[in-house]
Order: structure tokens, then C-alpha cells, then sequence
């Protein structure tokens, strides 16, 4: 894999944040291939999504952060495949958010190289964390691992 690839794999990380942020969700080709699938089971989606029309569904419903963050992004071959590991961490502080909290976990992922670009084949969310405030005159602040 050429550095330029690895580069350009994570800008399409960031890219994933930014759509998402923005609610474009008629630039989700610009991130999946139209087979991908989308495992969000380990953060309570209530099953797989495979292609574009049903990721857009899911995430057109979600309950989304104030903000997509994405850090220590590693990519390597394995088994043939692509694979990203990144960990991820999101604001849940809108008004409309209950309980507002910070909260993180993986992705692992599954990318390919298109004629437009890298896209995502395969992306898997497990959540691992979330420090939330509590009620109270200052704020209890509880942490879950």
C-alpha cells in the first residue's frame, strides 16, 4: 500500500464525520460502496444495514452527536482486505440530547479502492465508553467502561 493510499484512507475518515455532521445524506456514495454494510449493533442499532438506501435509513433516524470525532487511525492489510482500526469519540450535548454525555468506542473497518476513491465495504461501531453528568447542584459525574 502506497502512502498516498493510506492518506487518502484517512480522509475518508474524516470525511465519514463531516457528511454525517451536515446530515448530507445524498453524499453517502461519496463514502460507502453500494454493497457496504454498516454493523452498528454494538452501539444499539437494532440490526445490520447493507447498502446505501439502508444506511441512509438508519442514519436519516439516528439519535446523532453534536459532532463525529475520529483518532488514532491505523490501516493495514489483512487477509487480503483493507482494514482500518480508529477509535471515535462524540458530544452528545444538543438540548434535545438525554443524557448529555461524552461518548466513545471503535470502528473497524473494511475499505476498498474505487475509480472514485477509497470507500467504506464494511463498517463496524462498538461503543467502549461514556462519561455522563448527572443530576445535582454541580453535577455528579458518572463514568461507564
Amino acid at each position: 500500500m502506497e502512502p498516498t493510499d493510506i492518506v487518502m484512507i484517512h480522509q475518508l475518515l474524516g470525511l465519514y464525520g463531516h457528511i454525517l455532521d451536515a446530515r448530507e445524506w445524498d453524499r453517502l456514495a461519496e463514502l460507502f460502496t453500494p454493497d457496504a454494510e454498516l454493523d452498528y449493533t454494538g452501539v444499539h442499532a437494532p440490526k445490520l444495514y447493507r447498502g446505501i438506501p439502508e444506511i441512509r435509513g438508519y442514519f436519516e433516524r439516528a439519535n446523532h452527536p453534536s459532532a463525529h470525532h475520529v483518532t488514532n487511525i491505523f490501516v493495514h492489510r489483512h487477509d487480503g482486505d483493507v482494514v482500518v482500526k480508529s477509535k471515535f469519540f462524540v458530544p452528545f450535548t444538543r438540548a434535545s440530547h438525554e443524557v448529555h454525555r461524552w461518548y466513545g468506542g471503535d470502528y473497524d473497518d473494511v475499505v476498498v479502492e474505487t475509480p472514485q476513491g477509497w470507500r467504506f465495504r464494511a463498517k463496524t461501531c462498538t461503543e467502549r465508553w461514556q462519561f455522563t453528568q448527572g443530576e445535582g447542584p454541580v453535577g455528579e459525574l458518572r463514568a461507564t467502561f
